[in-house]
Order: structure tokens, then sequence, then C-alpha cells
């Protein structure tokens, strides 16, 4: 049977304000060995998958860091400690670089992005209803175009890889799930 690893030792070795890098001293419940492991501690993340009154899906088409490279993606961000819920940053973050709000909003699932080294769950909402309130408020580093797709024309984009973020095809992924759509 597969136990948890004893933390001997915790240390931040670097924090970068969105995250931080720890290096840890673990031992091995199977051979009692101790060794180093590193992990990036992250805020949890949330997704939200926002449906018009028409059948469209908000998105926006932005660029990222780590890809160099412009992906369509659905809002999403960090959950804010300030926030009194994931909920509450979901529904901030689809106001903020959409200007869409939305009075239904459910949690359709959530995962470990990358367990291996993220300590953060990403969880994934679904609005309905979504209509446009106000204009975008974007922070100083964000770029964001907003789109609306059909419905029916999701799965094509996936298909052909202009949809390829891996947080947002579990989103269809768990959107599929819970209503058969898509």
């Amino acid at each position: 049977m597969i136990r948890d690893w004893t933390i001997l030792k915790r240390e931040r070795v670097a924090d970068y304000k969105i995250f931080s890098l720890h290096k840890k001293q673990v031992r091995s419940p199977r051979t009692g060995e101790t060794s180093q492991a590193h992990a990036i501690e992250f805020p949890d993340w949330v997704l939200t998958l926002a449906l018009t009154p028409q059948q469209g899906i908000v998105m926006v088409r932005q660029y990222r860091h780590g890809s160099e490279q412009v992906h369509l993606e659905l809002p999403g961000g960090l959950v804010d400690p300030d926030d009194t819920s994931p909920e509450l940053s979901a529904q901030r973050e689809l106001l903020e670089e959409t200007g869409f709000k939305v009075s239904n909003m459910r949690l359709i699932g959530e995962c470990y992005p990358q367990p291996a080294i993220l300590s953060n769950r990403c969880l994934f909402y679904l609005a309905e209803d979504a209509v446009k309130a106000q204009q975008q408020n974007l922070d100083a580093g964000e770029d964001i175009e907003i789109i609306t797709i059909p419905l029916n024309q999701i799965r094509a984009k996936i298909e052909s890889k202009e949809i390829d973020h891996g947080m947002v095809l579990l989103a269809f992924f768990f959107f599929q799930m819970s209503s058969g759509n898509v």
C-alpha cells in the first residue's frame, strides 16, 4: 500500500509573489531513505465556462509567457485570499477579464493540475446566462481579447487544436460530464 512520505524539513527557497519554490527533505515510507524534493506552492486556480443565453461560450485570447504563444482559453485566474470563496474569485475574474456577469454559477469539477511539482487545485465553474455588464478591467500585465464561440463549434476548435490549453480542455470534459454537451 502506498503511503504518504514524511516531510522532515521544509524551506522556502524563493518567493515570486504569485508562487514560491520549496525545498523539502523527505523520508520514503518504503525504504526509510531520505532525499530532497522540490515543489512550487501556488494558490488554487479557477476557470469559468460561461454560457450566454444564445448558447455561446465566453472565451479569451491571450499571450502566455510559458509557451510564448497566444492561446484561446476560458476566463480564470488565481483564487484571491480576499475573496470569501473560490466561486467569488471565479465571478470576479470573469467580470474583470470579459465584462460578463452571471447570476447562476456552480462547481462542475476540480483537479490537481500537476501534483508532481505543484501544490494547488484548479476548480472549474459553469456559469449560465452570462451577459455583458461592463467593460474589461484588466491588470497591467493582461492583454485579453474577448471572443464568444457558439457551443456547437467548440468540438471543432478542440479537434483543430485552436483550443489547446490543458485546463481548458479539462473544463470542457467536466462540462460534458455534467451536462452531456460538447
